[in-house]
C-alpha cells in the first residue's frame, strides 16, 4: 500500500474518530415532569404533596447516611419516589430499549427493571430483556467493577446490588455492562444495576439514573467522554418542555451565568455540596447560622444541591425569619394548610405577589424564580415551597427553587453555574 494511501487512511479514520466524539460529547433529551399530562395516574395536586413527603424522607436519608445511623423511620410514608423527580428517556443495549429513570444528582447507581422479574413493581413502558441486547454483560465477582459497585456474590458467581432507599422502596438484581444511547449519543460498556427485585417505584419510571457524584456514577465514569459536564433546565409546568444536556450540549455561560464551588463529602462523595451563606426576601438578608454535618474536603458546603427533591429544606430559624419577612412584604393574609404541612401558604384568590427571593452561595446570587417559590397544594391554596429542616440540620436546594433556569455541573472546574433559561427553548 502506497504511502498517499495509508495516509488518507489515517485521515479518514480521524474524521470519523471526530464524528464520533463530537456525536457522544453533546446531547439533549427532554425530561419528563412528574405531574406531566403523559402519566395517566396523575393527580393536580398529589403531585406537590408527594413532593413534600418525599422531600421530608429524602431530608431524614441522607441525614442517617451521613451519621451512618438509620433514622430515616421518623419520615417513613406511602410516597412515590418520583414525587420529586423528572423522569429521563434513554435506551438500553443493542439493539437499543427505550426506558426511563429519575434524573437524580442525589444517587449514584443507575439501574433499570429486567426481565426475568422476580418481584417487580408495575411500570407503563415495557421491562428490558437482557437476552435481546448482543452487547449486555454481566459482571465477575472478582472484577475491579464489583468491588466499588457491590460486594455481593450469586451463586453463578455474578456480582449483585441491593439498594434500600430512604422511603423503603428497594432494587436488587445484577450488576452489569451495556451501551446506553442518551438522544443521538451512545456510550459502550457502561456499569448499570439490572433490577429483578423492585418495589415501590412509580409506574411512569423503569428506575433511577444516577449523576451523583460517586465511582459508579454515570457522569463520573463517563466524565471524559462528556467531558465532565451535565446541566439540565427544569421547568415547574406540567406541560411545559424541561431537558437535560451531556458534553459540549451542557457548556453554560453568559453575562447572566453565576457560578459558585461545589464540595464533595470525605466519606459519601454522591452529594454535590454548596456553600450557601444567606437568603434575601426584598431587602432583609438571612444568614445561615447552622453548620452541616458533612466534612467536606478542600472546601467547605452547608447544602445539598439535589435535582431529586422538589422542595428547598433550610435552617429552622432562617426559615422562620424568612417566614416573618414574608408575611409582612405580602399584601395578603396567611391561611393554614389544611393538612398541616407547608409553613406558609395564601388563597389563590388573593392574587398576591410575592417579593424576590434570592439565594446568596459563595460567588453566586440566585433569584429563585415565582413559578417554583409557590406552588398550588390544594384547591384555592398556593404554598411555599421552602420548608424548614426541623433540626435534623440538612439543607437541601431542591428543584422547585432551580426551576426557569440552566443548571450546569462542571466534575473537572467542581463548580455549579446557574443562568436564567427560557427551559421550552432548546
Amino acid at each position: 500500500m502506497s504511502s498517499k494511501s495509508m495516509d488518507l487512511i489515517v485521515v479518514l479514520t480521524s474524521v470519523l474518530a471526530l464524528l464520533f466524539a463530537q456525536t457522544i460529547n453533546g446531547v439533549t433529551v427532554e425530561l419528563i415532569h412528574p405531574n406531566s399530562p403523559s402519566n395517566p395516574n396523575r393527580n393536580q395536586f398529589d403531585w406537590i404533596r408527594q413532593a413534600y413527603n418525599n422531600t421530608r424522607s429524602r431530608a431524614a436519608f441522607i441525614h442517617s447516611r451521613l451519621l451512618g445511623v438509620d433514622d430515616s423511620s421518623k419520615f417513613k410514608t406511602d410516597m412515590i419516589p418520583n414525587g420529586g423527580g423528572y423522569i429521563m428517556k434513554y435506551s438500553v443495549g443493542t439493539p437499543p430499549f427505550e426506558t426511563y429513570g429519575i434524573a437524580d444528582t442525589g444517587s449514584d447507581v443507575t439501574w433499570t427493571q429486567c426481565q426475568p422479574c422476580t418481584d417487580c413493581f408495575p411500570q407503563t413502558p415495557p421491562i428490558f430483556d437482557p437476552k435481546n441486547s448482543n452487547s449486555y454483560k454481566t459482571t465477575p465477582c472478582d472484577s475491579d467493577a464489583c468491588s466499588i459497585f457491590g460486594s455481593i456474590c450469586s451463586d453463578q458467581k455474578v456480582c449483585q446490588y441491593d439498594i434500600t432507599y430512604g422511603d423503603q422502596s428497594h432494587t436488587a438484581g445484577d450488576v452489569a455492562t451495556d451501551t446506553l444511547t442518551i438522544g443521538d449519543g451512545s456510550f459502550t460498556d457502561v456499569m448499570f444495576g439490572c433490577g429483578h427485585n423492585n418495589s415501590g417505584f412509580p409506574d411512569v419510571s423503569s428506575g433511577i439514573f444516577g449523576l451523583g457524584y460517586s465511582n459508579v456514577s454515570f457522569v463520573k465514569k463517563l466524565r471524559n467522554q462528556i467531558d465532565g459536564k451535565f446541566a439540565y433546565c427544569l421547568s415547574p409546568q406540567p406541560d411545559s418542555k424541561s431537558y437535560i444536556s451531556f458534553g459540549t450540549d451542557a457548556i453554560v455561560t453568559g453575562a447572566d451565568a453565576v457560578s459558585t464551588p461545589f464540595a464533595v463529602s470525605l466519606d459519601k462523595t454522591i452529594f454535590y455540596w454548596l456553600s450557601l451563606e444567606s437568603m434575601s426576601a426584598g431587602d432583609k438578608n438571612f444568614p445561615v447560622k447552622q453548620s452541616s454535618t458533612s466534612d467536606t474536603s478542600d472546601q467547605t458546603g452547608n447544602v445539598i444541591i439535589d435535582s431529586g427533591t422538589m422542595l428547598t429544606v433550610i435552617p429552622t430559624d432562617m426559615f422562620n425569619s424568612l417566614k416573618s419577612e414574608l408575611t409582612k412584604q405580602i399584601p395578603a393574609t396567611p391561611i393554614d394548610d389544611p393538612q398541616g404541612e407547608f409553613g406558609l401558604c395564601y388563597s389563590t384568590s388573593d392574587k398576591f405577589e410575592a417579593p424576590k427571593i434570592v439565594a446568596h452561595f459563595s460567588g453566586a446570587d440566585v433569584s429563585l424564580s415565582s413559578r417554583g417559590i409557590f406552588q398550588q397544594a390544594g384547591e384555592g391554596i398556593s404554598c411555599l415551597t421552602i420548608v424548614p429542616d426541623q433540626h435534623l440540620n440538612i439543607f437541601i436546594f431542591g428543584n422547585l427553587s432551580e426551576v426557569d433556569y440552566l443548571v450546569g455541573y462542571d466534575l473537572k472546574a467542581k463548580t455549579v453555574t446557574f443562568k436564567p433559561a427560557d427551559c421550552s427553548k432548546f
